[in-house]
């Protein structure tokens, strides 16, 4: 609980921070639309984001908190994920909109009954916009370190990360996400009770519709989805034998 309340203080620092900070209210439809072998999974998530640029390059983070949403004895969070990240610009391309930055990551969180495995990540990343901003592109690709957690040792790994956001229909409309690829711990266990290893893929890709205040610069609230896309991820349930799933999400972001 003491780690929780942490986490909420630091969405409190980032609320006084001058930058873009947006929360999310995600209805996650998972678990009806895979009972046998999601049954167990969340029905909410609240999502904080922080991004914030500079002469030097820029600053991200984001922080999951997952809510089980039934009975008198979970309904509080039973968990949160966070992602920390900070990019140097070093080179930019002549004629171009498009530099490189180095990219320094950590990653980490917790459940009510575990802690997720820790990670450093490091690496270049490629980034480009178009000429109004309203499409950007980045791909990462980096060196991952486990550090040992879990019940799992340290381990060495890489991962390749792809993030993009396109604004169109006069700023009516807002397609972003990321796809991740990296070789870690998969949810399957051999015939010695070691967990396995493997590559997993998660993606997120999101859709949101804007409702405008007074002009379509200043968008505040945003109607919409996330589309959850994995595989060797999701631990399951019921021994069900899945590898691959897809949930969805119904969606209300504010942005400050």
């Amino acid at each position: 609980m003491k780690r929780l309340f942490s986490v909420f203080a630091l969405i409190g620092l980032v609320m006084t921070a001058s930058a873009q900070f947006n929360l999310q209210f995600h209805y996650d439809l998972g678990r009806h639309m895979n009972p046998e072998s999601e049954a167990n999974r969340q029905l909410f998530t609240v999502t904080a984001e922080f991004f914030k640029a500079d002469k030097l390059g820029s600053t991200f983070l984001f922080i999951d908190m997952d809510y089980r949403g039934e009975g008198p004895q979970n309904n509080g969070a039973i968990g949160a994920y966070w992602e920390m990240s900070r990019d140097f610009t070093f080179a930019k391309v002549k004629n171009t909109n498009s530099s490189f930055s180095a990219h320094f990551e950590y990653d980490g969180g917790l459940k009510n009954t575990f802690s997720f495995q820790q990670s450093v990540l490091v690496g270049p990343a490629w980034n480009w916009h178009s000429n109004n901003f309203n499409k950007t592109f980045t791909f990462q690709a980096l060196y991952k370190q486990y550090f040992k957690g879990a019940g799992n040792d340290a381990l060495p790994s890489f991962q390749t990360t792809a993030v993009w956001g396109i604004n169109f229909a006069k700023g009516l409309c807002t397609f972003t996400g990321y796809a991740d690829l990296w070789y870690g711990y998969i949810p399957e266990f051999d015939g010695n009770n070691v967990q396995k290893k493997g590559i997993v893929i998660n993606a997120e890709p999101q859709f949101w519709f804007n409702v405008f205040g007074k002009d379509r610069q200043n968008n505040k609230l945003s109607l919409g989805t996330e589309v959850k896309i994995n595989n060797n991820f999701i631990w399951r349930t019921n021994n069900s034998t899945r590898t691959f799933f897809v949930n969805p999400t119904l969606a209300v972001k504010y942005t400050f």
